[in-house]
């Protein structure tokens, strides 16, 4: 059988990435990054939040409890994925945690489903909440490993999906928590375990005797419509589709522009994404987000596996596991995430996907185990 040369988008004429958008590769060069598609837009939505120096300012004064519940009061504001992603906190006790999300078309995947890493986000918040409000002042807990089982998908018309999260095993290093996710009719779409690390809080010197002004971010995302990559599905190969989005001929998700992340090349069982980390991306500690890097290899491991699909076939992502080594911030600079495929079957497939800095450090890997059928 030929193999197939990789894709990589964009095509070379493409000269219109700034510095800060390259991507160095091991020879030493740069490549642009692929420029947002512009096809079929018809959709915008601005993001708004907080400044997350605010937040800083207050959970080194505050332990993880007292932090989290004037959050649920609203004396603090919302963390940046959190507001993204249309996410609040609503309740928050002693080993327990709750969160309602109004998934919205920003939220979907190439095919207009909820994409897999809101279940993640979602799950990771939920459960690593339920950890950190063990945790008195000084020190925060860092998610180590994550585990999602998706049993329905959701759409942008599920109603109001709430995540609450509970402790399962409190140690003086190590916490065990789970999470289970409601759609707005009271049918479980989602299951999860997190596993968390107490480690020091950053910082240094004494805090700050009056929190920064609360300065509102904004950014404005566009995306096309997911019923152009349906209908391209419908004829073509899964390799065929997944070069169409990496060269720019059909639109991303809507997720990827939502969360600032695109595909960047596909092959045979293949896929990788690049992804330039930002402040909407950042949770409570004021590190990218861990459902962000979870959101990634669900796209890179599952894009891969979609590379093995017929024409008019689509998958979907039945668990996703992730391990988490570095922290990733601004001041990583650009990651990338490569996805293959480790075990293709006619329904089931594995793909394991990392999370590298620019200097091939693995920040996070993750495994996903993805069922393919016939597009809905």
């Amino acid at each position: 059988m030929r193999s197939r040369r990789l894709r990589r988008g964009p095509p070379p004429e493409y000269q219109g990435a700034t510095a800060s958008r390259l991507w160095r590769f091991p020879s030493g060069k740069f490549a642009p990054a692929m420029p947002d598609a512009s096809l079929n837009i018809g959709n915008a939505r601005t993001l708004r939040w907080t400044d997350p120096g605010v937040l800083a300012f207050h959970r080194q004064r505050l332990g993880g409890l007292d932090f989290f519940r004037e959050m649920a009061r609203g004396g603090i504001p919302a963390v940046p994925v959190y507001s993204v992603l249309d996410m609040r906190l609503t309740d928050v006790e002693r080993g327990y945690c709750r969160f309602e999300c109004d998934p919205g078309p920003h939220m979907v995947n190439p095919v207009g489903g909820i994409h897999g890493g809101v279940y993640a986000i979602l799950a990771d918040s939920a459960a690593g909440i339920a950890a950190q409000s063990w945790i008195e002042e000084g020190f925060v807990t860092r998610t180590v490993r994550l585990n999602v089982d998706f049993l329905r998908p959701l759409t942008a018309e599920s109603g109001t999906v709430v995540c609450e999260g509970r402790t399962a095993k409190v140690g003086r290093t190590v916490l065990l928590s789970d999470a289970t996710i409601v759609d707005g009719r009271g049918r479980d779409v989602g299951r999860a375990q997190g596993t968390f690390m107490v480690v020091p809080a950053g910082g240094s010197g004494k805090p700050a005797a009056a929190p920064p002004a609360a300065a509102e971010r904004e950014f404005l995302v566009e995306w096309g419509d997911t019923d152009t990559i349906r209908r391209a599905s419908a004829g073509r190969t899964g390799f065929e589709v997944m070069s169409m989005i990496a060269d720019g001929r059909l639109p991303a998700a809507p997720i990827a522009q939502t969360l600032g992340f695109r595909l960047d090349s596909v092959g045979d069982g293949a896929a990788a994404f690049l992804c330039d980390p930002a402040e909407r991306q950042y949770n409570p500690l004021g590190i990218v987000h861990g459902g962000v890097p979870a959101t990634l290899i669900d796209s890179a491991a599952g894009c891969a596996v979609h590379t093995k699909l017929p024409a008019g076939y689509s998958f979907s992502t039945v668990s996703l596991t992730c391990e988490f080594f570095r922290a990733i911030a601004l001041d990583t600079g650009p990651v990338r995430c490569e996805g293959r495929v480790v075990k293709h079957g006619r329904q089931v497939s594995v793909a394991d996907a990392d999370v590298v800095d620019r200097d091939g450090r693995v920040l996070v890997r993750g495994t996903a185990t993805c069922l393919a059928h016939p597009l809905r």
